[in-house]
């Protein structure tokens, strides 16, 4: 009976112990706890985030009246905030050198990095780097000024003081309604502003809506703005690197009709003193960019009512080949008698319109938004002045009411279509290297030089399977409003009644909704008499070998002019096509573009032998090659001169 006793007491110690050794564990385990900003962030001198309860804790190292004590002996300090208010971060003579600042998840109405709260701290030249992650912010603006100092800042752009020396925003995500860094006369050095995927901006005031930036780089990699311009500031340097993302509306230099223009207040008068340089990637999707003012078309005033006497030459660079730029200083509406405005627009949305500006009251006096004495000379017109260098791989479009003038002394490179609807004067040097689209009604002063074209315009609005043109010119582009099938495409160019004939036979047919088709005279190589270049455009290569190219060349019917190509696999001329005493030649041309003459009375001449030169490049991939160069030697110029600068 002990026995049955004892075992019995010892299975109940063998279940307790059981039971203890599985309990145990489960009653000692912590719940696990959420790391603190200062945890993630230890680097940062100021932490924005977000409570349990959704109101902004802001959490920053010891400063001023923040010390480490017995009683508080961490070096971390917090301040929690209501959510969608106002937070100003740091008064700037309580600001360290160089800060970094994080923000991760609030929500905050209105952000200020720095107060400027002494007169000594204008000139503070401090450093700032902030980094947002997430959360949102309803304005985020980089300096204000306190009432009390407001009285120490000037009225001159050449004396505002340097109050922030590096600023640099990375903007990795969330949503920022306005970016508007300075609104006042305030001066940062150097503005690097970095937009990633993953963020939102409805508006971006480039430089704010006044101040002086020396220096200022956009790149932007993903994400999404809706408006992008700049206002009042005076900038030095002006780098654009658009690489991916997208821009509802992109304005290069000022939207000259941002507001109302009711007084000099609200002048959009910014204007860049240095080189300006402009990368938009075949990533990025812009819906309308225009250039602006304040780059070629340059205020006569400012909005602290001081003149513009000098000229302001520097060096502008657009690389932005999947963009179409417009010469205008805002962005019309259709009929080009109203202007849009962006004071509440959001990504996506529709912006509301107005008529444009006409004239203000400043002194007593009535003074005209645009004019030849107004602030601008013209909301669609530009000028390079004497000493310019415009370098432009992009669609450019010059419209109806507007110019493009390159003064004398000053240079035009030009790599992609240009569309000319007003005018374009030549004073100075235009290197076409492309086609220059001439609309209807345009007009073109000068000549220019380079490999490229002047072109007439020609629309088809309604399908056709046969285009059949007439240019006064060398050069003529053909527009179909769809892709339409076409069998033949047929045109008589310039006075000499070129002609130039593409057919295809059977079932297959062309397809393209622009065209170029080009026959130009050009200098020929020593020992021919003549020499004329073919250029097609538009058409794929493949399907345009099984097409039927005809050309016509004028020739002289006082003597016999014989046609030839030069054929680089066998390495010599041969001839192609004759005319004896009559006034055109008739070629079919094959896959030659190039077509050397040569006249001739009695014997038909030898051709002239071919300069050996120990490459597969032709003369025509010389001279291409030069007129590349030199665009790449102004890129590489104005870049070196940035970076120098």
């Amino acid at each position: 009976m002990s026995s049955k006793w004892g075992l019995l007491a010892l299975f109940t110690l063998v279940l307790v112990s059981a039971s203890a050794i599985v309990i145990d564990p489960i009653d000692a385990a912590d719940p696990p706890k959420d790391p603190l900003p200062q945890d993630l962030y230890p680097y940062a001198d100021i932490i924005l985030t977000a409570d349990a309860k959704g109101n902004t804790l802001m959490t920053f190292k010891a400063y001023g009246d923040y010390v480490v004590t017995k009683d508080h002996p961490s070096e971390w300090f917090t301040h929690t905030y209501s959510q969608n208010t106002d937070i100003i971060l740091r008064n700037l003579s309580q600001a360290g050198d160089y800060m970094e600042i994080v923000y991760d998840g609030a929500n905050v109405r209105k952000l200020t990095i720095f107060s400027v709260d002494t007169k000594e701290s204008l000139n503070s030249a401090n450093s700032v780097h902030f980094t947002m992650y997430s959360g949102s912010i309803q304005t985020l603006a980089m300096l204000t000024a306190s009432n009390q100092v407001k009285q120490y800042i000037g009225n001159s752009y050449d004396s505002i003081p340097t109050t922030l020396r590096n600023v640099t925003l990375d903007m990795k995500g969330g949503s920022v309604n306005l970016l508007n860094p300075t609104t006042e006369m305030l001066g940062i050095t150097n503005y690097t502003v970095h937009l990633d995927y993953g963020l939102s901006v409805n508006r971006m005031y480039t430089t704010g809506e006044n101040g002086k930036y020396s220096s200022v780089h956009i790149d932007m990699n993903g994400a999404a703005v809706g408006y992008m311009s700049n206002i009042a500031s005076r900038i030095g340097h002006l780098i654009y690197d658009i690489n991916s993302g997208s821009i509802d509306y992109f304005c290069i230099g000022a939207n000259t009709e941002h507001s109302y223009n009711r007084n000099i207040g609200d002048l959009a008068t910014s204007c860049v003193t240095g080189d300006v340089k402009v990368h938009i990637g075949s990533s990025a999707t812009i819906g309308k960019c225009i250039m602006g003012g304040g780059i070629l078309n340059m205020p006569r005033i400012l909005r602290n009512g001081a003149l513009v006497s000098e000229e302001i030459v520097h060096m502008v660079v657009i690389d932005a080949q999947n963009t179409t730029v417009s010469n205008d200083s805002a962005f019309l509406a259709e009929r080009r008698t109203s202007a849009y405005h962006f004071g509440n627009y959001k990504i996506g949305g529709n912006p509301s319109a107005s008529s444009i500006s006409d004239s203000f009251s400043y002194l007593k006096t009535t003074m005209k938004i645009y004019a030849e004495d107004g602030v601008w000379t013209s909301f669609s017109s530009c000028t390079i002045p004497v000493g310019g260098i415009v370098s432009l791989n992009t669609e450019y479009i010059v419209q109806t009411d507007g110019y493009l003038n390159i003064s004398k002394g000053a240079t035009l490179y030009n790599s992609d279509n240009m569309v000319i609807s007003g005018s374009l004067y030549i004073g100075g040097t235009l290197i076409n290297n492309s086609v220059i689209q001439c609309r209807s009604g345009s007009e073109i002063e000068g000549t220019p030089e380079g490999i490229g074209y002047l072109a007439d315009y020609v629309h088809y609005s309604s399908p056709t399977s046969s285009l059949n043109v007439m240019s006064q010119r060398n050069a003529v582009v053909i527009d179909q409003e769809t892709q339409y099938p076409v069998e033949s495409i047929s045109t008589i160019l310039a006075e000499d009644n070129l002609t130039v004939t593409i057919t295809i036979e059977g079932s297959q047919r062309i397809y393209g909704d622009e065209f170029m088709i080009a026959l130009n005279p050009v200098d020929p190589p020593e020992n021919f008499d003549g020499m004329y270049r073919l250029d097609i455009k538009g058409i794929d290569r493949d399907l345009l070998a099984i097409c039927t190219v005809e050309v016509t060349l004028p020739t002289d019917h006082n003597q016999c002019t014989a046609v030839y190509v030069f054929d680089e696999a066998e390495g010599q001329y041969k001839m192609i096509s004759a005319a004896e005493y009559e006034s055109q030649v008739f070629i079919t041309a094959g896959t030659y573009n190039d077509f050397y003459l040569l006249n001739y009375t009695s014997e038909r001449p030898i051709p002239p032998q071919p300069i050996v030169i120990n490459t597969d490049m032709t003369w025509f991939d010389y001279v291409l090659i030069a007129a590349i160069i030199g665009v790449l030697a102004v890129t590489v110029y104005s870049l070196v001169t940035m970076k120098r600068d």
